[in-house]
């Protein structure tokens, strides 16, 4: 070789870090966990669709975003003020209870859908009566 040359550099693969196979029975699980808990949270109920009250035009509604489900009651955090407050418990009678799907209420509530809620106003409490999504969410009734 002459005095001026380096010696030839050979490139090879880097040494690759086997996964143990923990790692990906772990990862594996808990990929699939995610996806059958997301699947769950966001499908139907299996009561079906159940057809609103025949008088819910003579009913007031509001939008807006539910921030807690606690059944018999719902808080929303309303687009515009219900008796001046922006922030509205609703309770539940029992006879009503059919119309709100707690599962459906909470994934609204995590992800921030916006829900219009029927109510009566008696003077002591605000009761609500039915809920669907709200028109700007879907374009349709839920």
């Amino acid at each position: 070789m002459p005095p001026n040359e380096s010696p030839p550099v050979t490139l090879a693969d880097p040494p690759r870090r086997q996964w143990s196979r923990t790692i990906v029975v772990v990862a594996t699980a808990g990929v699939t966990a995610l996806i059958g808990v997301g699947v769950w949270l966001f499908s139907p109920s299996e009561l079906g669709e159940l057809e609103p009250p025949p008088d819910l035009a003579s009913y007031a509604y509001v939008d807006g975003v539910v921030s807690e489900v606690a059944m018999p009651s719902i808080t929303l955090e309303a687009f515009e003020p219900v008796s001046g407050e922006d922030s509205v418990t609703f309770e539940v009678r029992d006879a009503d209870a059919r119309y709100f799907d707690v599962i459906h209420l909470r994934a609204h509530s995590s992800i921030g859908l916006p829900t219009r809620v029927y109510y009566e106003d008696d003077g002591e409490r605000i009761w609500a009566v039915y809920k669907e999504d709200a028109p700007a969410n879907s374009g349709g009734e839920g």
